[in-house]
């Protein structure tokens, strides 16, 4: 997770170079996602996993919003410090906090008051860190980064869902960059088409391509292997490595609230994954105690009626 992280944190700063030098983020969605859509795509045939799916829609409502953060993240990261736009587009463990809190609205459950009350400290510290480093001019770039956190999280909940329902891991990250390709290509060419790059551009182009796939290798192999607890909290090493990597390449300012506010967030951010895995299993035991309930029930009504 520590590498994936430092490919990521690598991806933002070669993102950043590219939109200096003039390449729109549609185009970086574009190559971003080509580069992948051949690499998983040989890696599906060396496997002999097909593209066929008996889950299109699960995976369309996935791979528009999983492109959705990309494209809003990228949009972020060329407008704002990179440290800052990679903190915003950290924050989807808030948002599924969020969803969480929803779902117990919705079924008339008691809410989880250590997890409304981490959310709240996440939002809070995204306000601290924000207030005062970011001009209005600023606002809305602010308002995407956290725009790309919101589609990460239900792009998550959705590969979970696939995940369940025994979808090969490449099957879904095909479809992220298929869709992602298209939305890149279509958005470029009704933006003005494609620039030609400079020799910085081309360097940066590569460098983005190739640190996005190492950095989504790494982490699916975290997740897929690794302790997800631990995993989920070292991912945040992302942003200690991108403002870093900010302030010596591009000279970004970080003062102590900001780096506050980014405390707020990390932290808040692992407790609200705790606490919403937490909530999950508890409901998955009461689902369990339900059925065995109603199995004991039905088991003692045959007995009678026999």
């Amino acid at each position: 997770m520590v590498v994936a992280a430092f490919f990521f944190a690598l991806y933002a700063i070669c993102v950043k170079f590219s939109s200096v030098e003039g390449i729109g983020s549609f185009e970086v969605l574009f190559y971003r996602s080509f580069f992948g859509l051949v690499i998983f795509y040989a890696m599906m045939r060396y496997r002999h996993i097909t593209v066929h799916t008996v889950h299109p829609a699960d995976h369309l409502i996935r791979s528009f919003m999983g492109a959705g953060a990309v494209m809003a993240g990228i949009y972020s990261i060329a407008h704002l410090n990179v440290g800052l736009a990679m903190t915003l587009n950290y924050t989807s463990p808030l948002f599924i906090g969020c969803f969480t809190i929803g779902i117990l609205l919705s079924k008339h459950k008691g809410i989880n008051w250590k997890l409304l009350s981490t959310l709240l400290l996440g939002f809070v510290g995204v306000t601290v860190m924000l207030s005062p480093t970011i001009t209005p001019d600023e606002y809305f770039a602010a308002v995407v980064g956290l725009g790309s956190g919101f589609c990460t999280a239900v792009a998550t909940t959705y590969v979970k869902r696939l995940g369940l329902m025994k979808e090969p891991e490449l099957r879904i990250l095909f479809y992220l960059v298929l869709v992602g390709s298209l939305c890149g290509l279509i958005g470029t060419l009704f933006t003005g088409g494609f620039t030609m790059p400079t020799a910085t551009a081309a360097i940066a182009i590569a460098g983005f391509a190739i640190c996005s796939t190492c950095g989504q290798f790494f982490l699916t192999r975290a997740f897929s292997r690794g302790n997800l607890v631990l995993s989920g909290a070292l991912q945040y090493t992302v942003i200690l490595f991108s403002t870093i990597m900010g302030v010596f390449v591009f000279g970004d300012s970080v003062n102590l609230t900001i780096v506050a506010g980014m405390v707020m967030i990390v932290v808040s951010g692992i407790l609200a994954s705790y606490f919403t895995r937490l909530e999950k299993q508890k409901q998955l035991e009461e689902a369990k105690h339900t059925e065995e309930g109603l199995q004991s029930h039905l088991r003692h009504k045959a007995a009678r009626d026999h």
